[in-house]
């Protein structure tokens, strides 16, 4: 019997296990029409989420971004402009109160309500306040300032009990609050304000990549439903139509909001809080200027100082007010409208202390400081800190409702957004899944 061998190349080729890969044939898919549409879908449902992504996330960096000012930044800031407003009203205050002799009563009520106020202002500054330095800063103006009461204190009873080193005590504590206090206070309040500042102005920052990722949708889309047309031979699709249009009208929305709260966020910045700072600035000149006014009528050695100091600060705010009630978008001109006369009159009658105080007549100079007639130092400047002390609010009042109005007109825009971009991507899908039925 033979035996035939069977030559390995005539085996029956179905015997041999599959090894032809899937690969070539996924690859060769996405070049059909069904495959590219299919691509075409998956990019453009891609770019709808990332808008609604970029969208949503623009929007609430903003809205938080407004909420940390009005609720935190703002108020610290005004808190620290306040305390220094303060610490300058109960030094001008002690200093009249020391050289009316008897002290009146109201003058010491004053100085006792402005070093009250001022205490209540280092606690609202220094609440929720996370940075080092500052609260290090804060911490040394409350130590001088128990520091400060405590001269004045002692100034007080050396005056009432008729000792003359009761001046020295008073100059002591004058010079702690001019030379240290205030300034510490002033390195306080611009630092806030600087922040108040910074983050207003990250609110109105253009949105790139919000309208880098949007244009790249419109076009892409743009470009998939001409593609289509010409493939299918149909020149409009609904559900790329739709989907246009939902991207169209969350432009139009959210592009509204954010250029509505932009230019809030602006006038906040650019013509509130910089009307806010002149007046406050004003508010503190003012202060200076009436302690450098009293402390001539003690410091009798440095009259002449303080004399050209006032005079300075006299002239600062004469150019400052001018410069202010000049420009168009000025807050309150009304009741900065008669500063001017009052510090000409208020200068007038700076001018008759000193004329008595050449001639060493210092009862008739601590009159005209002290008096209450229309000549007098008193009522000018009363009436002044009255005027100004009225600006400060009304500058703020609108500082904090632009802010509100910036953060409330981008409300409902993030969940608008976000629906119209996925509604966007599903109008999309809607519209390209019976084109891709129609390949079998």
């Amino acid at each position: 019997m033979t035996v035939e061998l069977t030559h390995p190349s005539t085996e029956p080729l179905a015997s041999r296990a599959p090894t032809a890969s899937h690969q070539p044939r996924r690859r060769w898919f996405l070049w059909t029409t069904p495959g590219r549409i299919l691509a075409l879908g998956a990019i453009l449902a891609m770019l709808g989420v990332l808008s609604a992504f970029a969208t949503s996330t623009t929007i609430d960096h903003r809205q938080q971004a407004l909420t940390t000012v009005l609720d935190h930044t703002e108020p610290l800031s005004f808190a620290a402009g306040e305390l220094y407003t303060t610490l300058s009203v109960a030094d001008a205050a002690a200093a009249t109160a020391f050289i009316a002799g008897a002290e009146p009563r109201p003058v010491r009520q004053r100085y006792e309500q402005a070093i009250t106020d001022a205490a209540a202002a280092l606690t609202r500054a220094a609440s929720g306040l996370s940075d080092e330095n500052m609260s290090q800063l804060l911490g040394r103006i409350n130590a001088n300032l128990a520091v400060y009461t405590g001269l004045i204190e002692t100034a007080r009873t050396n005056n009432r009990a008729g000792n003359p080193v009761g001046s020295s005590y008073l100059s002591e504590a004058s010079s702690l609050m001019q030379g240290t206090i205030l300034p510490d206070a002033q390195r306080l309040y611009e630092e806030m304000s600087s922040r108040v500042d910074g983050e207003t102005t990250a609110s109105t920052r253009i949105p790139a990549p919000v309208i880098l990722v949007i244009t790249a949708t419109i076009l892409f889309g743009a470009f998939a439903h001409r593609w289509l047309g010409r493939r299918t031979r149909r020149r409009v699709n609904i559900g790329l139509v739709a989907g246009g249009l939902a991207i169209l009208i969350m432009v139009i929305w959210v592009g509204t909001a954010l250029v509505i709260s932009t230019a809030m966020s602006r006038s906040a910045k650019d013509t509130a809080a910089e009307s806010l700072k002149t007046v406050t600035n004003l508010a503190i000149t003012a202060q200076q200027a009436r302690a450098d006014e009293t402390l001539s009528l003690i410091r009798r050695g440095d009259a002449d100082i303080r004399k050209q100091s006032y005079y300075q600060r006299i002239e600062d705010m004469q150019r400052q007010l001018a410069d202010y009630l000049e420009q168009e978008d000025s807050i309150d001109k009304t009741d900065l409208a008669n500063a001017n006369t009052l510090l000409a009159r208020w200068r007038a009658a700076d001018e008759r202390i000193n004329a008595y105080i050449s001639v060493g007549n210092y009862q008739a100079a601590t009159q005209v400081a002290l008096g209450t007639g229309e000549d007098d130092s008193t009522p000018a400047f009363d009436k002044l800190e009255s005027a100004l002390s009225a600006g400060i609010q009304e500058s703020r009042s609108q500082l904090r409702s632009d802010i509100a109005s910036a953060r409330r007109v981008l409300s409902g825009a993030t969940i608008g957004g976000v629906v119209l971009s996925l509604g966007a991507a599903m109008a999309v899908a809607l519209g390209l899944w019976p084109r891709m039925s129609e390949y079998r």
